[in-house]
């Protein structure tokens, strides 16, 4: 996810590897309501979201059939090797450089992530978890939840050259939608 104090992408958790706080203090407020549960609470609620399925009671966290989120408005997305029959000054040797990469099929889910799967394999290979909807995720851990749509747009994605001036810097850029 995006830390909005940082202005940097981290790990969506609690805590990283060696303690620190990958979200911003507003981030993991949401998470203890301000302050009306604890953090231990809150990094259950953080971890449930990520899959835990440790407290999954239907008294303390809902039940659910499934970790992954009700997929309902969101259309796949394929990326794979570059198209590389375009003719603009860098894409080719873009395209022969990213030739071998692994191709993956994205999706949006109402569990708050845009989810991106292995197409070769079907592991799930990214679940990025917008900032937009992090307010809302602590409602999906209640047992009294009731469903709500979170990243339900489609995503695409297509090569882009972010480069300036004479400089080429072609980049696959995948966009979604909440």
């Amino acid at each position: 996810t995006y830390n909005d104090t940082t202005l940097a992408g981290v790990s969506f958790a609690w805590k990283d590897a060696v303690g620190n706080a990958p979200l911003s203090a507003t981030q993991q407020a949401y998470f203890t309501e301000s302050g009306a549960v604890t953090d231990e609470v809150a990094e259950k609620r953080v971890n449930f979201i990520r899959g835990d399925r440790d407290n999954e009671d239907g008294i303390t966290y809902r039940l659910r059939q499934s970790r992954q989120g009700d997929i309902v408005n969101s259309v796949i997305w394929y990326t794979g090797k570059p198209a590389s029959t375009f003719s603009y000054a860098g894409y080719r040797d873009f395209a022969k450089t990213k030739a071998g990469r692994t191709p993956i099929i994205y999706v949006g889910g109402n569990d708050g992530m845009l989810h991106g799967f292995s197409a070769v394999n079907g592991s799930e290979k990214i679940a990025y978890v917008p900032k937009g909807v992090m307010a809302a995720l602590p409602a999906l851990t209640k047992p009294s939840y009731g469903h709500q749509f979170f990243v339900d747009g489609s995503p695409f994605a297509g090569d882009v050259d972010v480069g300036s001036g004479a400089t080429n810097n072609w980049k696959t850029m995948l966009v979604g939608t909440l």
